[in-house]
């Protein structure tokens, strides 16, 4: 490439910048009224939300329970069905 196409693209990429900062959108930084959460959320909702993510917290509790217990027995049976001797040999 030589240096006139180059700075061309540069040109380019300085004409787009403005364009792609007015796409750019977040709720923090929004100004405009229209665009924030005006739904409020009643008492029964709200526990109901909380009943939801308690039960969902224990399902995973127990899935992390019965995946450490299969994980342990796998590993006791692994251990078990090796010779170790040949690795205590080399204490005496």
């Amino acid at each position: 490439m030589d240096h006139g196409s180059v700075n061309k693209q540069l040109e380019a990429n300085r004409a787009l910048l403005p364009k792609r900062k007015k796409q750019k959108f977040s709720y923090a930084s929004s100004k405009d009224e229209t665009n924030r959460f005006t739904k409020k959320a009643t008492p029964e909702q709200l526990q109901e939300i909380r009943d939801c993510i308690q039960k969902e917290k224990k399902q995973e509790q127990k899935k992390f329970i019965l995946i450490t217990i299969v994980s342990l027995v796998i590993v006791y049976f692994i251990a078990t069905g090796i010779d170790w001797s040949w690795w205590f040999k080399s204490f005496k």
